[in-house]
Formats: structure tokens, sequence, C-alpha cells
């Protein structure tokens, strides 16, 4: 219904939301007049609508949505419906049409592309006392204890889904006669499963139907590595999976706030509620976990397709990353090279700069002179190789690359070194229980013994030994190890644990 139209039937107090709900003010008659209605006004509020009739003169014509009605014995039914005869035949309210999102055959053709898009229905799952509102998936429909409104039956998908849920109701009711009434599957129960089922198994051939597409979008790339031709696909693929993910996240999301909502799902369970109504009692709160089973199924298996999805968005992340760093190490070969270019090139200008000084027309001595001009081109040169020399030693970083060697090795030897931390222990409690003194060779022997795998570095034992020798006279004494107990006190008292 467009906002216009619902705007204008709220001043005129057509609508009633939520009020008296067994005995609903009947929508009001549209008289159509080729392109246009107008409402029926009474003798009653004439003069009141008066003001109000100019401003809305003419309203657009109501839209007639296709629906198919569906019994609990399987038979079928299709019909064009107004919304005034979805209001007055149902117990749903008004506001429940923006989560449906109804519309008709001409707005689907019109719109299909972009509702393919952006125009995807939040998923909603809303008990309405005697009948439940539903949008999931691709179906949007209103349920109640003995048959179900299904829209949008001009599409294929719905089509399809009535068809399978027709033959399934129709077996179900043909081996009804050997099954009792109490144990016989209530309708609501056996739609919503059937909703919840189809739109899993959209979702997972989805999945099937991504998985090469997105396949085949990483071997193209991984054979362009060092080329961008490929990577414009990216957008539109990327897009795709994560409106996708924004989907199933919405249908997850539904069926989570039903499973938290225990009177919600009690709500739902139509045919029992109308039972326990009619003998004057209650329905049992534990009754909800049959609904509480059907949604847990249905939530982890929306679980799993949330993470294939992520799964393949993060494979092409990872290969986005991957082109990334391609074309920066290709980037930077080319400033490399550029830079090597430049080099050269600045050695060469040294050579040319002397060539011109000398060729001045200028007297400078050095004309007559026999080893001049071996001693200006071997200068030059001299000069112009030590300066490349340099510059490509700078390049390189084989000082930096020295330094953080000696880091990495410095890294190993620590984590090395405390990987055993019960061989040191063992060794400091020999050391402590013999009251002697300790060498630096006697600290590796009794280190090594006292390890797993009997191998200790020299590296291993002169940092752990030169960290322990507090005095730094070689020698483990006692007294370094009294420092450490004075040293921790010290640090206790300036610094106080406070009480928990």
């Amino acid at each position: 219904l467009p906002m216009p139209l619902i705007r204008a039937s709220l001043r005129l107090r057509v609508f009633r939301y939520g009020v008296d709900r067994s005995n609903p003010v009947p929508f009001p008659l549209w008289t159509h007049s080729s392109c246009s209605v107008r409402l029926k006004s009474s003798s009653s509020d004439a003069s009141s609508s008066s003001s109000s009739a100019s401003s809305s003169q003419s309203l657009p014509a109501l839209r007639k949505f296709k629906v198919t009605k569906i019994a609990e014995d399987g038979q079928m039914s299709t019909c064009s419906m107004q919304t005034s005869e979805i209001l007055k035949d149902s117990a749903i309210y008004a506001r429940d049409l923006f989560s449906l999102q109804l519309t008709s055959k001409q707005e689907y053709r019109h719109n299909q592309k972009r509702t393919a898009r952006y125009g995807r229905t939040m998923s909603a799952i809303l008990p309405r006392g005697k009948e439940i509102v539903l949008s999931f998936g691709a179906i949007r429909a209103v349920i109640s204890k003995k048959d179900a409104w299904i829209f949008d039956a001009h599409a294929v998908a719905v089509k399809e889904f009535a068809s399978d849920l027709q033959q399934h109701l129709q077996e179900q009711d043909s081996f009804a006669t050997s099954i009792s009434a109490e144990q016989k599957e209530p309708f609501e129960l056996v739609f919503l499963e059937a909703v919840l089922r189809d739109t899993t198994d959209v979702f997972f051939r989805r999945i099937r139907l991504y998985e090469p597409i997105v396949d085949d979008f990483l071997d193209k790339v991984a054979n362009e590595v060092f080329s961008d031709s490929g990577v414009h696909l990216l957008v539109p693929l990327k897009d795709s999976l994560q409106g996708f993910e924004m989907h199933v996240k919405q249908c997850l999301e539904c069926l989570t706030g039903l499973l938290n909502n225990d009177e919600d799902m009690l709500a739902l369970l139509i045919t029992e509620q109308d039972s326990a109504l009619q003998q004057g009692r209650k329905v049992e709160h534990s009754r909800h976990s049959d609904v509480e089973l059907l949604l847990e199924e249905y939530g982890r298996q929306l679980n799993n397709i949330l993470f294939e999805i992520n799964y393949m968005l993060q494979r092409l992340q990872s290969k986005q990353d991957f082109v990334t760093l391609a074309l920066s190490s290709y980037r930077n070969r080319m400033i490399r090279m550029n830079l090597y270019m430049s080099i050269t090139g600045l050695s060469l200008g040294i050579g040319t700069a002397s060539a011109g000084f000398f060729g001045m027309n200028l007297v400078n001595g050095l004309e007559n002179h026999p080893m001049a001009f071996n001693a200006v081109i071997g200068g030059t040169c001299f000069v112009g190789v030590t300066v490349a020399a340099s510059c490509f030693s700078f390049v390189s970083g084989k000082t930096m690359q020295s330094r953080a060697k000696q880091r990495l090795g410095e890294i190993h030897t620590l984590t090395s070194a405390l990987s055993d931390m019960n061989a040191l222990d063992v060794t400091i409690k020999k050391f402590l229980r013999n009251h002697t003194s300790m060498s630096r060779q006697e600290f590796r022997r009794k280190l090594r013994t006292s390890r797993t795998s009997r191998h200790v570095t020299d590296e291993e034992v002169e940092l752990l030994f030169s960290a322990l020798d507090v005095h730094k006279d070689g020698v483990l004494l006692h007294n370094d190890f009294e420092s450490w107990q004075q040293a921790n006190k010290e640090k206790t008292s300036k610094h106080p644990t406070k009480p928990q």
C-alpha cells in the first residue's frame, strides 16, 4: 500500500491498529473511475472531510495481489485480493503489511532487477492470535490452523514451493486415516517447517553455485598475478556474497529471536492454543519444546551456511591481499630499477662534469702536461665508481641485513634458553644446595645434564650466565642470589601490593 494512501486513510480514520480484532472495522470501499479512486464520503463526515477532500482528490488505484490459498488437505486455489480484502478476511494488523512487503505482478516485473539487489525483505515470524504472519526467504504468507495464504503467487519460486507443499500435504492426508487426531502434526508447524526447509535448501544450492564461480575467479587471478585484469571481477562477486550473507543473517536472527522468547514459541502452536481455549485451560509452558527443536535444527543449518559464506569471502580476501602484495613487489622492482638508473646517471655525471670543466676555453696550466689526460680520466672514473658502489651498497642494505640477522639470532637464542625452564631451575637448585661457587663451564655442564635433549649452545650459556652473574665477576656465588632477594624486597617495600 503506497505511503500517500496510508497517510490519507489514517487521516480519515479508516484503519484500526489492533483494536477490537473480533469485530474489525471494515476497510473503506473504493470507487473506481478511470485511473483514480475516491473515498466514499458519508453524510455524517461530509462537513469534517470537506477541507481534506481538496488535498486528496485523486488517489492511485488499489493494487491487486495474487494469493494462493492452500488448505491442510492439499486443496489449492489462486485468486487476486486487494488490501482491504486481506485485512478484512484475516486477523493481521495493517502494520503487518510492511513486514510482508507485498508486490503485484506488474511491480514484480518492473522492479525485478532492482528488487534482486536492494529490495530484500526483512525476515519475520510473528504470531497474531489465531494466525501467524510469516516472511522468510522468498515466502510471505499468513498461516492459520486450517489453511494458509501464500502471497506473491506470481513469482516462480513461490509457485514451485506451493506445488511441492501441495504434494506433501496430499501424501500426508492419504495416511491420515491411520493416525489419530492427537498424533497428527498441526498444520501450522507443517507449513512452517516446509518454509524453513525450502529456504535452507535454496541457500545450500546457492552455496554450491557460488563455489565454482569463486574457484574460477581465483584461478584466473592466480594465472595473471602481475596483472590487474581479473581484479575488477572481485567487486561484484564480493558484493553478491555479502548481500547473500546479509540475507542469511536476517533469517538466522529471526530464528534466534524466536528461540529467546518462549511466549512467542507457544503462540505459534495455534491448534493447541485454540483447543485449550475451548476447554478453558492454558497450554503447558513445556509445549514450546516442539517449536524450539524445529527452530534449533534450521538455525544450526543457517549457521553452517554462514560459515561457508565466510570461508568464500576469506578466500577472496586472501587472494586480494596476495594480488596486492604481488603488485607491490612488482612496483618495488620498478622503483629499484629506476633508482639504479639514477645512480648510474649520477656516476656518469661526475665524468661529464669533469669533461665540462676541462672543456672550457680557459687556460689552466695543464694543457701541455704529459700525464694530465690520464690522471683526469682515471680520477673521474675512480670517483664515479666509488660513488656508484657506495650508493648500491646503501640501497642493498647489507648493514641492515646483517644487523637484522644478528637480532634474529638473539631472539632464537633467548627462545631456546627459555624453552626449558625446568632444567634451569634444577641447575640453580643444585647450586644452592652445594653452597659452592659455579664457573661458566660448570654451569654449562650442569645445565646440559639437566636438560632432556642434552643440548646447550654457547650463546644460551652466555646469555643465561651473564643474566645470573650480578657482580659480573665470571663466577656465580650465593651473594648473587641474595642480591636478587634484597632487590625484590626493596621493590616490594617501594610498591606494596594492594589488598584484594
